[in-house]
């Protein structure tokens, strides 16, 4: 494989992130990106070459890269598409500036006053790379507005959960709203979650200033720790996750969970109550969901369960817990089961 190679194929990557990732094609960037810093740091200029051409398209310096560009696009594009379309060699140059123009004024419009939003169905997962190089993952069944401006990165999280991969730019905070939490940070990779009556935030890399937006300003979040309180950011190092009550400023921090259900196909809970969990589990079911009853919600139920598989969840619910599943319809609801005098015929209490 020549020199060259991994800066095309970045380039054919930046397109494919623009347009959107599926599960499978996010598989295969994680593959093409594993133990291959050269591959990294290729698609991390690419982003950032796109994202420059909209900025000032007619300085020198952009000319000079677009034209650069131009040159791995149709190499990148030859590879990716010639067998299925066949196209004269001029022809190539043509889709590549297109698409060079397409995206130069998508990034012109997206630096404005406008927002841009990006959700995703039951089931799905996107990555989308943003106009400053960051990138964004969304979780199944999650959306998230996008409003850049000269002076800040403001993103909010309307429901589910994301992760971001920031670009480094000090002069203008990223700030990702959910609810009345604000999560700060100017380069680093971390993830926001929004559940009924909570938010978390897992820090993978860098670090991030946790804050509860109160209306009249901005209070920094705490955690109990060592029999007092410190700031949230503070108490939250990689590897950690923050979970923050949207009624209390007090929060708690843990170790993140090992599965990652976007990136695994599987959900991993260590006590998770069962509201939460139930909550998470029909990010992935598509037509069907699960409904808790009050008088169970506050039940911790721990272990590895394939994302969306609400069956083999409810049974093993039903086995260790006096929780009744009622099947209708689409619907999978969980309650109390009343107290009876026979012996249970299976599951504990």
């Amino acid at each position: 494989m020549s020199e060259s190679a991994p800066q095309d194929e970045a380039i054919a990557w930046c397109l494919r992130l623009h347009e959107g990732l599926s599960l499978a094609e996010q598989d295969e960037l994680d593959a093409w990106l594993v133990d291959r810093p050269d591959r990294q740091r290729a698609l991390d200029e690419a982003l950032a070459l796109w994202n420059a051409i909209g900025d000032g398209a007619d300085a020198p310096e952009i000319v000079a890269l677009r034209r650069d560009a131009l040159g791995s696009m149709q190499r990148a594009g030859r590879r990716r598409w010639i067998a299925a379309v066949p196209m004269r060699r001029g022809a190539w140059a043509a889709v590549a500036a297109a698409l060079l123009i397409a995206v130069a004024l998508g990034s012109m419009v997206w630096r404005g006053d406008g927002s841009e939003r990006y959700a995703t169905a039951i089931g799905e997962r996107r990555v989308i790379a943003l106009a400053d190089g960051s990138r964004l993952t969304l979780d199944a069944d999650s959306a998230v507005t996008v409003a850049y401006s000269e002076q800040r990165r403001n993103l909010a999280l309307e429901r589910g959960r994301a992760r971001f991969k920031v670009a480094k730019d000090p002069l203008r905070p990223f700030a990702v709203h959910s609810g009345n939490d604000l999560v700060v940070a100017t380069g680093t990779e971390f993830s926001v979650e929004r559940l009924a009556g909570e938010t978390r935030v897992a820090l993978f890399e860098g670090h991030v200033a946790v804050m509860r937006d109160t209306g009249r300003g901005t209070q920094n979040r705490l955690v109990a720790r060592d029999g007092g309180e410190v700031a949230a950011d503070r108490a939250l190092a990689p590897g950690m996750e923050l979970r923050l009550p949207a009624t209390a400023m007090l929060g708690t921090v843990r170790q993140m969970p090992v599965d990652e259900g976007w990136e695994t196909g599987q959900l991993s809970f260590e006590r998770e109550v069962l509201s939460a969990a139930a909550e998470r589990m029909n990010r992935y079911a598509a037509g069907r969901r699960i409904e808790v009853s009050p008088d169970v919600a506050e039940m911790r139920v721990s272990g590895v369960f394939n994302a969306g598989d609400l069956n083999a969840f409810a049974q093993a619910v039903a086995a260790a817990f006096p929780v009744r599943v009622v099947v209708d319809g689409d619907v999978v609801r969980l309650s109390r089961r009343a107290r009876s005098t026979a012996a249970p015929s299976g599951g504990t209490s």
